[in-house]
């Protein structure tokens, strides 16, 4: 054991990146632009509490600053325990792991985080192998928890690709935001569209190759 974690991007992700940009330069740009619109569209229409009470609040990582959470994180994490007020009946799972071995964890302090504002820490549960988000909700799944509803909580601007990628993987989550309201941030926007459009030309050439490992990692 070397306590090496795996290729972030690895063979496939690095397939997918070039086949995303390919379609990107062919599209004119035009087909990351189209997922910016939709992620734009969820995140100004997202509400702030699931649609059913849930049984687990699921909150996505988010990188930290140091070994606190960054303010993205903090919105997350304060939405949660908003929700656990609401829903005391609610589970939470935090999601994230670290950036490279002997990081910080981004569930550990965003457990420590909750636990300090109140929240029962036994109420809490910590995923903390991960390091991005199809990672997140593949090591969820994985875990096997009881039926019930799920709420998924994250930034306004990442809600799209999270339910997507959720969905690809046979979850199905309401989508919670974290922040009362869409703050203009174009870069990001950009970004998200792009990366939206990159899981969504992986999943098509995973599936026109008949490539399981693929779709087994990305639904």
């Amino acid at each position: 054991m070397t306590g090496r974690l795996p290729p972030f991007l690895g063979h496939d992700g690095a397939i997918t990146l070039v086949a995303a940009l390919f379609a990107a330069a062919l599209s004119l740009g035009l087909a990351p632009l189209v997922a910016a619109v939709a992620v734009r569209r969820m995140a100004a229409g997202a509400a702030t509490l699931p649609a059913r009470p849930p049984a687990r609040i699921l909150v996505l990582g988010h990188r930290l600053d140091g070994r606190a959470p960054s303010a993205a994180f903090v919105a997350r994490l304060a939405r949660a325990k908003a929700l656990a007020g609401g829903f005391p009946a609610a589970r939470i799972v935090l999601l994230g792991g670290a950036a490279r071995p002997g990081a910080p964890v981004e569930a550990e302090i965003g457990r420590a985080w909750l636990a300090a504002r109140g929240i029962d820490p036994a109420r809490i549960e910590a995923e903390t192998r991960s390091r991005h988000t199809l990672e997140n909700l593949a090591n969820h799944r994985g875990i096997g928890h009881p039926p019930g509803p799920e709420a998924l909580v994250t930034s306004r601007l990442h809600l799209h690709r999270a339910l997507l990628m959720a969905r690809g993987l046979g979850l199905s989550p309401d989508p919670v935001a974290a922040e009362d309201a869409l703050r203009p941030d174009l870069p990001r926007l950009v970004l998200e569209g792009f990366l939206v459009h990159w899981y969504l030309t992986g999943r098509f050439l995973a599936r026109i190759l008949r490539r399981r490992p693929w779709l087994a990692r990305i639904g």
